[in-house]
């Protein structure tokens, strides 16, 4: 009898987790939508391509390769500078993770710069070709932006960079990135 009964809620326990699972798990159809319009745009990140104009005022020319990780919850970007620094290591590097979260996409940016505090966020709503990046510090003052936005015609991408100080935008970088 006790047997029975350990069985019994065994089950229930195994089907209530089941049905938790799934509603947590099946959004309702907008935000499907979203969902999948996000990951055909993350999509188009996907590959090896050659980023070429400017950054800081100076000519820049980087190396960039992107793949779905982590069971296709991230596009992983890699961006290496072809130009070297005095120790003989490339100027730039960064690995940037970008994923889609509810109703904006998420964004964790390392590079070698400086090593990441935490206290930076980076966010994006969804927009038409494009994925308009924004950075805010710990207060959630705007500081930065980075939009990258997607040529259909081309398949090419342009990254926008801007600075942003006392609520003005000083261009930081323009690059375009081409399939290789």
């Amino acid at each position: 009898m006790f047997r029975r009964f350990l069985i019994a809620m065994g089950t229930m326990l195994l089907v209530g987790c089941a049905q938790t699972q799934a509603m947590r798990t099946s959004p309702p159809d907008e935000a499907a939508a979203n969902a999948s319009r996000s990951e055909a745009m993350l999509g188009r990140l996907v590959g090896s391509w050659l980023l070429t104009g400017t950054i800081a005022g100076q000519s820049a020319v980087h190396d960039v390769d992107a793949e779905w990780t982590l069971q296709r919850n991230y596009v992983r970007i890699n961006e290496v500078s072809r130009e070297r620094g005095d120790n003989g290591l490339p100027a730039y590097e960064a690995t940037i993770l970008i994923g889609w979260l509810d109703d904006h996409y998420v964004c964790f940016w390392f590079d070698n710069t400086e090593v990441a505090s935490g206290d930076v966020t980076c966010r994006a709503t969804e927009s038409s070709d494009s994925i308009p990046f924004e950075f805010r510090d710990a207060e959630g003052a705007l500081i930065f932006t980075n939009t990258f936005t997607y040529d259909r015609a081309d398949d090419t991408w342009r990254w926008r960079l801007d600075n942003i100080r006392d609520g003005a935008s000083q261009t930081f970088g323009d690059v375009t990135l081409r399939r290789e």
